[in-house]
């Protein structure tokens, strides 16, 4: 369990008077920085500990760009770029003790995740990888295996996150995975390794199909535990289904709740989801949300 989890567990329990989980259970979030700013989620509290509600991030997104599949490059858009190279923002959260990934998905064009054939090529893109979340002090990378237009292979993102957790610059930094339409990449094996053996976390993004009884077993089967799992809810979705799913995530031993398209209106929702959770609902800390 990581400090800010310890911490947070042991307010919650001083100020409800009993134990919660085995393990505290964390909230992960999307940020369309398109059109938001990243240092929302540090504005949301819980409101009886003052605590920030999100314990991790993830900047949505920067872009697998290419012809070749075997030359990807990866494109910051204006708006990715802005808030690496010309904000303070991923400071601000790591300040409040909130990890920040950027997350990387396709971008309709023939390179991607699961487009690489060539050991050298995904070696290459996984150290390009690390380059980006050392020289911004990223916590991590989070895989978005989307929009891509190549045909797809079971072995290329098992290559590049082998390739990826063995760079140095990346030790201690987390890979996760966005879960979603991914038999092929689990099911694959590269070197006598799965996917699975290389993931940290893994939140499921079917967001308004229910909760985590017909979502995040499979993931069980293809090798992750359920403390690396997290159920993904959208603020579009329903504030009470949300928090009934969440609920039963929570109760059922998972290891967190992730939140995607968080905005500076998402107050309510996340009340419903921290009700949920912790029986206290989301307070914001004043002149914070942009």
């Amino acid at each position: 369990m990581s400090v800010l989890r310890k911490l947070k567990y042991s307010l919650l329990v001083a100020v409800m008077g009993a134990p919660l989980t085995a393990n505290a259970f964390y909230n992960m979030s999307y940020v369309e920085v398109n059109s938001n700013a990243l240092s929302n989620v540090g504005c949301y509290l819980l409101e009886k500990t003052g605590q920030p509600f999100f314990d991790m991030t993830s900047i949505f997104a920067a872009n697998i760009n290419g012809s070749d599949p075997n030359q990807p490059e990866i494109y910051f858009n204006p708006q990715v770029k802005h808030v690496l190279d010309n904000t303070s923002e991923v400071q601000e959260l790591h300040g409040k003790g909130i990890k920040v990934l950027l997350t990387i998905l396709g971008n309709h064009q023939n390179a991607g995740w699961s487009c690489m054939t060539d050991p050298a090529a995904a070696k290459k893109f996984a150290d390009q990888l690390a380059d980006v979340v050392q020289k911004y002090d990223l916590d991590g990378i989070d895989i978005d295996d989307e929009y891509s237009s190549c045909a797809g292979n079971d072995t290329s993102m098992i290559m590049i996150a082998q390739a990826l957790k063995e760079n140095p610059k990346f030790k201690g930094k987390i890979l996760s995975k966005a879960l979603f339409r991914d038999g092929l990449n689990f099911n694959g094996h590269y070197q006598g390794h799965s996917l699975a053996d290389y993931l940290d976390q893994g939140w499921e993004m079917s967001y308004g199909t229910g909760g985590p009884d017909g979502r995040l077993p499979k993931y069980l089967g293809y090798g992750m535990s359920k403390a690396d799992l997290a159920l993904g809810v959208s603020t579009n979705n329903s504030a009470q289904s949300a928090a009934q799913w969440i609920g039963d995530t929570m109760q059922e031993g998972y290891g967190g709740a992730m939140v995607y398209n968080v905005t500076n209106n998402s107050q309510s929702f996340l009340s419903s989801i921290a009700e949920a959770e912790y029986q206290q609902s989301v307070a914001v800390s004043p002149n914070c949300l942009k």
